[in-house]
């Protein structure tokens, strides 16, 4: 195993996750299977070659990893945090929460002052639970109404 940094929160240990890796086939797997099939849309392989530039966070319960999420630099201190799954059997059990903080806090710590997401409608509430405000009007993103949403980042 790499040195990437890592935490653990009970059962779930959080790491980064590094771009061609096995643990990134099983994270395009998690996000195909929960994010895009359902829309009927896939990943390009233009897509995933793009981001080997983004980093790549995932929790794990053992060697299942159990969610992720992708976070993009968009320059001047502001990323964005997006294709964030986590599996069905694990929502509402917090490991979603324990992911993004950890996200944020890994970010932070690189010189990030804020994030910024396209949260899906069904999603605003676990994100503002987390500290992130509304910008804007609804828009519509893969089909679905989406909120732009931001969050100052601080180091820990």
């Amino acid at each position: 195993m790499e040195n990437t940094p890592s935490r653990r929160g009970g059962d779930v240990q959080l790491r980064e996750i590094r771009w061609g890796s096995r643990e990134f086939a099983a994270e395009v797997e998690l996000r195909y299977r929960l994010l895009r099939q359902p829309l009927g849309l896939w990943f390009s392989p233009r897509e995933l070659e793009a981001e080997e530039s983004e980093r790549h966070f995932g929790a794990f319960e053992g060697r299942r990893l159990v969610a992720c999420v992708v976070a993009r630099p968009l320059g001047q201190g502001a990323v964005q945090l997006r294709q964030m799954a986590v599996e069905e059997d694990r929502r509402g059990r917090g490991v979603g929460r324990l992911l993004l903080d950890f996200a944020e806090a890994e970010l932070a710590g690189s010189g990030f002052t804020e994030a910024v997401l396209h949260a899906r409608e069904t999603a605003v509430g676990f994100y503002e639970k987390a500290g992130y405000a509304v910008d804007g009007e609804p828009f519509e993103e893969v089909t679905l109404p989406h909120r732009l949403m931001r969050k100052r980042l601080t180091p820990r």
